[in-house]
C-alpha cells in the first residue's frame, strides 16, 4: 500500500515539474516526492539493521532524516519562489507523500523504550512534516477542504509514531489509526483522481481553444486568399486590355484608373486596414467597382439613383465583386443587372441579378453558411459567406431574394447616409417616367450603362 502512494507522488512531483520549469522549481515540487523518499530510505536501512543498531547504523538513519527535512524545508522557505510553485496540484502531491511515509515509518522495528538516538531521528522526521505542511499552508493557495484533509494526514501521521503499534488483536488504539490511515489515503486518491481529471479537462479546453484559434486564422487567411485572387483576376484582365491598340485614350485612362483603385484596395488588404465608414455617392462608388467587372469582360448594367449610403467602399467592392463574379462561375452568365432603390428613410436597396441557371431551392437555405457549396461548384463556398459579414459589418444585410424564372437575385441592403446640404450639393435630377438617358462607359462592343 505505501509503493502506491510513494508512486502517487513521485507523478505528482514529475507533473509540477513539467508545470514550472527550472531546477529550483522542480526541486521545490518534489517536496511530496522527497518525504515518501525520506521515509522510503529510513525505512529500509531499519529493516537491514533491525535492534539493537551499531552507533553506524544510528548515525546513518540520523543523517539521511537530516538531510531529507534540509531537502524538504530549505526550498519552501523561500516565500517569493515558493508562491510561484504552490497550487492545489502541489498540496495533493504533499498529502501522499505524507500518507506514504506514514505507511512506510509503520515498517520501522524500535525497542522500547528507545534510545535517545532513534527518538531524535523521530522527531526529525515528524519536524519535517510538521514544517512542510506549515510552510505550504501559510500560502494559502489551497481550498479549506484540502488544508484541513493536510492537516488531518499530519496528524494522523504523527500518532502514528508517537503511539507505536500494541500488536494486539482487536486493539482499539491500532484500529483507530488503521481506519485514520485509510480515510486520509483513499481522500488524497480521490482528490489526486478529481485533479487529474480536471487538469485533463482543461488541457482539452486549452487544445480546443488552440484549435480554433488555428482554424480561425487559416479562415482568414483563405478568405484574403479569396479577395485577392479576385482582384489579381482583374488586374491581370485589365493589364492585358492595355495592349489593344484599338484602345481609346479615354478607355485606356478609365483601365489605370480602374486598376490603380484595386491596387491601392489590395494594398490595404494586405496591410490588413480596418473598413473605413464613409458616405458613398452611389453613381460614382458603384460605377468605379463594376469597372473591375468590365476590366474581367463582363457585361453589367447599372440602374442607379443617385442615393448616398454609409458604408465602407472596400466592403461594398468586395461584396459586388464576389456577387458578379459568382453569376460568371457558377450560374454561367457574363450578364449581371445592378439597380439601386431606395427602401425608406433610412435604407437603400442594391440589388444583383443575373440570368443563368440559379440556385436550386433544396441548397439556398445554406448558401451563406461557410464552406458549403453546390455539388457541382468548383469553388470553396467561401464567397457568400464573406459577402453576408462584411455587409453585416457595415451595418446591413445580405439576402437572396425570391424571383422567378431563371437566374438569381441578391439584395444589399444599406443604411443611407443623413440627407444634408454638406452632403448631397447637387439637386436631384428629374427624370421623366420611361426616359432612359445611356451613358457609355466603355466604348467597344461589350459597354455596360449607366442610367438614371
Amino acid at each position: 500500500m505505501s509503493g502506491v502512494f510513494v508512486a502517487a507522488a513521485g507523478c505528482t512531483a514529475l507533473v509540477m515539474w513539467r508545470k514550472h520549469a527550472g531546477a529550483v522549481a522542480g526541486w521545490t515540487v518534489a517536496t511530496g516526492a522527497l518525504v515518501a523518499a525520506q521515509a522510503l530510505v529510513v525505512t529500509l536501512i531499519a529493516l537491514h539493521s533491525e535492534p539493537p543498531r551499531g552507533s553506524l547504523t544510528q548515525a546513518l538513519l540520523l543523517s539521511v532524516g537530516m538531510l531529507g527535512m534540509i531537502g524538504v524545508v530549505v526550498p519552501l522557505l523561500a516565500p517569493e519562489r515558493a508562491r510561484r510553485v504552490v497550487d492545489e496540484t502541489f498540496v495533493i502531491g504533499l498529502g501522499l507523500g505524507l500518507v506514504a511515509a506514514g505507511h512506510l515509518l509503520l515498517q520501522f522495528p524500535r525497542v522500547h523504550p528507545p534510545s535517545p538516538a532513534m527518538q531524535l531521528l523521530v522527531g526529525v522526521l515528524l519536524s519535517t512534516h510538521l514544517l512542510a505542511a506549515v510552510l505550504v499552508l501559510q500560502q494559502r493557495t489551497a481550498s479549506r477542504p484540502i488544508s484541513a484533509l493536510l492537516l488531518a494526514t499530519v496528524g494522523v501521521v504523527v500518532l502514528g509514531q508517537l503511539v507505536p503499534p500494541t500488536g494486539l488483536a482487536g486493539g482499539g488504539i491500532d484500529a483507530g489509526l488503521w481506519l485514520a490511515r485509510t480515510a486520509v489515503g483513499a481522500a488524497w486518491l480521490g482528490m489526486a483522481w478529481a485533479a487529474l481529471r480536471r487538469t485533463l479537462e482543461e488541457e482539452r479546453q486549452r487544445i480546443d481553444s488552440f484549435e480554433h484559434v488555428l482554424v480561425d486564422a487559416t479562415r482568414e487567411q483563405r478568405e484574403r486568399l479569396h479577395e485577392l485572387r479576385s482582384t489579381i483576376s482583374g488586374l491581370v484582365t485589365g493589364s492585358s486590355l492595355l495592349d489593344r491598340d484599338d484602345l481609346t485614350s479615354e478607355a485606356r485612362e478609365r483601365l489605370w484608373a480602374s486598376m490603380r483603385r484595386e491596387l491601392d484596395r489590395m494594398e490595404r488588404m494586405l496591410a490588413g486596414a480596418g473598413p473605413q465608414v464613409a458616405d458613398l455617392r452611389l453613381d460614382d462608388a458603384l460605377g468605379q467597382i463594376l469597372d473591375l467587372q468590365r476590366l474581367k469582360g463582363r457585361r453589367v448594367e447599372l440602374h442607379s439613383t443617385g442615393d448616398v449610403v454609409r458604408a465602407p467602399f472596400d466592403a461594398l467592392a468586395e461584396v459586388l465583386n464576389i456577387l458578379v463574379d459568382n453569376a460568371a462561375k457558377h450560374g454561367g452568365t457574363d450578364e449581371s443587372l445592378v439597380e439601386v432603390m431606395r427602401r425608406d428613410e433610412e435604407t437603400v436597396d442594391i440589388t444583383v441579378t443575373d440570368f443563368g441557371r440559379g440556385i436550386p431551392h433544396e441548397q439556398r437555405p445554406q448558401i451563406f453558411e461557410w464552406g458549403k457549396r453546390g455539388t457541382e461548384s468548383r469553388g470553396e463556398g467561401i464567397g457568400l459567406n464573406v459577402a453576408r459579414r462584411l455587409v453585416t459589418e457595415a451595418g446591413g444585410s445580405l439576402r437572396l431574394a425570391d424571383r422567378d424564372g431563371a437566374g438569381s437575385s441578391f439584395v444589399i441592403s444599406l443604411p443611407a447616409a443623413r440627407r444634408s446640404p454638406e452632403n448631397d450639393p447637387e439637386p436631384p435630377r428629374l427624370v421623366k417616367p420611361g426616359l432612359v438617358t445611356p451613358r457609355l462607359t466603355m466604348e467597344d462592343g461589350r459597354a455596360w450603362r449607366v442610367t438614371g
